[in-house]
């Protein structure tokens, strides 16, 4: 009888503890099972910024590149037009420097031959060549092509004024034209003087 009491508390104690750590195994999986749910929670909860932001971060880079493409292509246009602008500026300014020289050039040869004409005045008065020159200030190859232009000048006035009077005062130009009546020693004669337009002058 006692055997048996001993025996049923035995198994009871047995039966306790095997129940208490399958117990605490069933926790310890119930508390596993609940901080891999967290987890998971936590992850997801992490995914959708973690892709909202990749997404941002595409669009960011793709309107940067079409915003650079934009400013390198207005830079494109920009310089084309500077270099059209240019260009034209430069030619503006060849075709006011070429006015400018021409300019110069004429008003240069009507002084030289004002030059020539004094020359003329010189020599025609017995003063020699070289002597004119040291008067003067240049070189006796300048007195020379002054001489000269003054003597093409003078020829060509002369063969003018022949022409006019041979052929009457209204044959020098058609009649109605605005030339009509005029006289021809009026007409430009500066082509004649070219021969001299190349004469050194004196620095002042």
């Amino acid at each position: 009888m006692v055997e048996r009491q001993t025996a049923g508390s035995g198994r009871k104690r047995r039966s306790s503890a095997t129940l208490a750590r399958l117990e605490a195994a069933r926790r310890r999986r119930s508390e596993q099972l609940e901080r891999e749910r967290e987890n998971e929670r936590r992850v997801d909860a992490a995914l959708g910024p973690f892709a909202e932001a990749a997404t941002a971060i595409e669009a960011v880079e793709r309107r940067r590149e079409d915003r650079i493409a934009a400013l390198s292509a207005q830079l494109d246009r920009k310089l084309a037009e500077l270099d059209r602008q240019r260009a034209a500026r430069a030619a503006e300014f060849e075709r006011a420097a070429e006015q400018v020289r021409a300019d110069a050039e004429m008003e240069i040869g009507e002084w030289r031959a004002v030059m020539a004409t004094s020359v003329a005045e010189i020599r025609a008065s017995d003063v020699g060549a070289a002597e004119t020159a040291a008067l003067l200030g240049i070189s006796a190859k300048a007195v020379t092509a002054l001489s000269r232009g003054a003597a093409a000048s003078e020829s060509c006035k002369q063969r003018s004024d022949g022409a006019t009077a041979d052929a009457g005062p209204m044959a020098a130009s058609p009649v109605g034209s605005p030339a009509a009546g005029k006289p021809v020693d009026e007409q430009d004669v500066s082509s004649e003087t070219r021969p001299y337009s190349e004469v050194d002058v004196p620095a002042d």
